[in-house]
């Protein structure tokens, strides 16, 4: 049974007043098994700042069944629930739905089987403190077993740094190459400067649409916080997810995908060395091709 958020307190009304609205959005497909988990996790965090979107792609084991239910029941009613139910189109479109739905000033993503972590919307209104186009935060990684425990839990974990501009972070990150920058699900976004730019994700991908997202918004970016504050739980569940396993045609996504990086971070890049930059561009490349082989290539 999805939990009501608790009654807005002022500090949720000043946050709304303040223009810096939070959506959150979930894509859902055929995740009726922890959807009441999500949003669980989700709902007694909404507030006046904070909105979820839920967009269903066409799921056919329940879920969508139970999202409409929820909303037969009212819980949009009070504003800070959106439920939207389409065909089936992929996640990269499910996702593009939630985003020209949301009003919020701040956009933020979930996956469907993930969890976040108790807490985290009021800790981040602190992060937010400091003025940024883009908020990265840290998160766990848990790795399920197909029973259901628990085999490990591992923090991916962000430095509390604020950059000045998209090519200081560029910077960094050639530098240290480990600053959670490839997926979607840890980050705030500015909603105007991904429609100002018409950024949004690709669709029709096997896997690669968070990253070539996160390139595309990048050089918009005029400056970026990173932050040790823990997002959700990212739960590993599926051996045999888009992370895992090859397709026809996956050498040359990995290769357009590493020519998309190469473009977004070495052409914001203004304070590495040559030197730096080969090093960067050929530990990419390296890294890329074990992961081909690991997958038996």
């Amino acid at each position: 049974m999805i939990r009501k958020a608790p009654a807005l307190s002022a500090g949720a009304g000043c946050c709304k007043m303040l223009g810096d609205m939070i959506s959150l959005i979930v894509p859902t497909y055929n995740c009726i098994g922890f959807l009441g988990e999500m949003l669980d996790s989700v709902t007694p965090q909404l507030s006046a700042g904070v909105e979820l979107v839920v967009v269903d792609d066409g799921s056919t084991d329940g879920t969508a069944e139970r999202l409409a239910g929820l909303r037969d029941v009212g819980v949009e009613a009070d504003g800070n629930v959106k439920i939207l139910l389409r065909e089936h189109g992929g996640v990269s479109a499910a996702r593009n739905a939630g985003i020209d739905a949301a009003e919020g000033e701040w956009i933020a993503f979930m996956d469907c089987d993930d969890l976040l972590i108790d807490g985290f919307f009021e800790k981040c209104r602190e992060v937010m403190k400091t003025a940024a186009d883009l908020y990265i935060f840290s998160f766990e990684r848990v790795e399920m077993s197909p029973g259901g425990d628990v085999l490990s839990n591992d923090p991916l974990t962000v430095p509390d740094k604020a950059y000045d501009s998209s090519s200081d972070f560029a910077d960094d990150y050639i530098r240290s190459r480990k600053l959670l920058f490839y997926s979607a699900c840890n980050k705030l976004y500015r909603k105007a400067l991904l429609d100002e730019r018409k950024v949004r994700f690709r669709e029709g991908l096997e896997f690669g649409e968070d990253r070539l997202f996160n390139y595309d918004y990048l050089p918009a970016a005029g400056s970026v916080v990173t932050s040790s504050v823990r997002m959700f739980k990212y739960m590993q569940r599926n051996p045999d997810s888009a992370s895992n396993r090859s397709f026809p045609g996956y050498y040359d996504t990995i290769m357009m995908l590493h020519r998309a990086k190469m473009e977004c971070f070495l052409g914001l890049s203004k304070g590495t060395s040559d030197a730096e930059k080969k090093a960067f561009e050929e530990y990419d490349l390296s890294t890329e091709m074990k992961r081909m082989r690991s997958r038996n290539l």
